[in-house]
């Protein structure tokens, strides 16, 4: 039963991380695209006389649905920071069950923030709330887009804790460690040459 449960949840994650690579690619062609619109304004308003008024706005947009849509795929590739000066001292058996454990508050944490993530959305539709600027966006599309990435991290940490968990009580806490510990120096260096071209990537795909 344990190994059912482990390959099912090890399915969901794996089905999660690739939904969050995207939107962390999305992320990061939002980041772009908002860093030509600033460009283009500026000089615009310098040389054309005239300006889009709306880079303060959108540039907001762009940070929160960017942070929010990265989330995911930061947690897939353990790049979150993660303080384990004291972790790695304790035994195996201890060890495992402390890094369940971290991933148990944090999804504690990331389900507060989601919730009211999506009272703020609702709210939004609910009084039709737009932003006060030239633009008069609606509220609700941004802030959806920044719950929405907040959303699907909360369902990997599920997928992720209930793996974990499984793991742990089969007896292969090894793997659950393997999937949850922060990242090594070699695995730093290993991403920094396939930045480069030189190296794959490193993520936890057993």
């Amino acid at each position: 039963m344990l190994n059912g449960m482990i390959d099912a949840a090890a399915t969901c994650r794996r089905g999660l991380a690739v939904i969050g690579r995207w939107m962390g690619y999305a992320a990061g062609w939002g980041f772009i695209a908002i860093s030509a619109l600033i460009t283009f304004d500026v000089l615009a308003r310098r040389f054309l006389g005239f300006s889009t008024q709306s880079t303060t706005e959108l540039s907001g947009y762009a940070l929160a649905f960017g942070i929010a849509w990265g989330l995911a795929h930061t947690l897939s590739m353990r790049a979150h920071v993660r303080i384990d000066l004291l972790v790695n001292k304790f035994p195996d058996a201890i060890r495992y069950w402390l890094h369940v454990a971290s991933l148990a508050f944090l999804c504690v944490f990331v389900g507060y923030m989601f919730y009211g993530a999506w009272l703020l959305v609702d709210e939004s539709m609910l009084f039709g709330a737009t932003d006060i600027s030239i633009l008069r966006t609606p509220l609700a599309l941004p802030q959806g887009l920044w719950a929405f990435g907040i959303g699907v991290m909360l369902l990997l940490i599920v997928a992720m804790l209930l793996e974990a968990t499984c793991l742990v009580l089969a007896g292969r806490g090894s793997e659950a460690e393997a999937m949850l510990h922060a990242r090594t120096y070699e695995e730093e260096a290993a991403e920094a040459l396939e930045a480069v071209g030189d190296a794959p990537a490193t993520e936890f795909r057993p």
